[in-house]
């Protein structure tokens, strides 16, 4: 990441990938989600219910049920830090 990019970026979502396991087997619950916020910005997540909005905010917090929820792939900077 350049360094104009981590100044202007306050959090970065690059090809985000969740799955959870069932009793079914895995279930993939996100697939390859980016997004970008700039510093000043404001970023709704709307959607039918079940689209992962949920499974995106918790991925972003690091609060993803474990060990049933696991982030597959991608990655999420904030401020610039992994």
């Amino acid at each position: 990441m350049s360094s104009d990019e981590q100044s202007d970026s306050l959090l970065k979502v690059n090809e985000l990938s969740v799955s959870f396991s069932t009793d079914e087997g895995e279930v993939q619950a996100l697939d390859a989600v980016d997004f970008d916020v700039k510093r000043g910005q404001t970023l709704g997540l709307v959607g039918e219910s079940g689209c992962g909005k949920s499974v995106t905010a918790l991925s972003v917090m690091r609060l993803l049920p474990r060990p049933i929820g696991k982030i597959t792939s991608g990655s999420i900077h904030f401020g610039g830090m992994d």
